[in-house]
């Protein structure tokens, strides 16, 4: 009598392990698909620079020549970015080899950092020049929303700056 009453318990428990089971995978699916679904649907997409660029040229509403003068300073500033890049990167390495020796020679990583910071300064300034150009084809009113624009942004990435820094 009793094997029989062990036989129970025995089959009431792994029905139970079963239901537990089965609970725990419908809450890790439940919980898999909500994800997916809040990633898809309340997520903000991350923008490409590309996009984040058509988008701002569609906030400032441009007119034919405008759009011209702002699809100019995107391929300018791309230009001079690329640019910076191939110049400065080779430096950089330079710098990092130069000071991975056990005695690195100073005087030579100075002018070498001084030469990055020229090449980034030379880039500073184009794109400014490329900027002033396109701003000078704005109305003031577009110049005013492009002002706007430009320090909602900075102020956004303060923020996540400052969210980086402080616990």
């Amino acid at each position: 009598m009793s094997s029989v009453a062990g036989t129970g318990e025995r089959v009431q428990r792994r029905s139970r392990l079963i239901w537990v089971a089965l609970a725990l995978s419908l809450t890790l699916n439940i919980c898999f698909i909500g994800g997916l679904v809040w990633s898809k649907v309340v997520m903000e997409r991350i923008n490409t620079p590309a996009h984040r660029f058509q988008q701002f040229g569609q906030a400032l509403h441009l007119d034919q020549d405008q759009l011209a003068a702002f699809h100019q300073f995107g391929r300018t500033v791309r230009e001079r970015t690329r640019l910076l890049h191939s110049s400065n990167r080779p430096l950089l390495l330079r710098i990092w080899q130069e000071l991975a020796k056990p005695t690195p020679d100073q005087a030579l990583v100075a002018r070498m950092v001084d030469e990055a910071a020229g090449n980034r300064q030379s880039y500073q300034k184009d794109a400014a020049a490329a900027l002033a150009t396109f701003m000078a084809k704005l109305t003031p009113d577009q110049r005013a929303q492009l002002a706007d624009i430009a320090e909602h942004r900075h102020d956004q990435l303060s923020r996540r700056i400052w969210w980086l820094i402080v616990p």
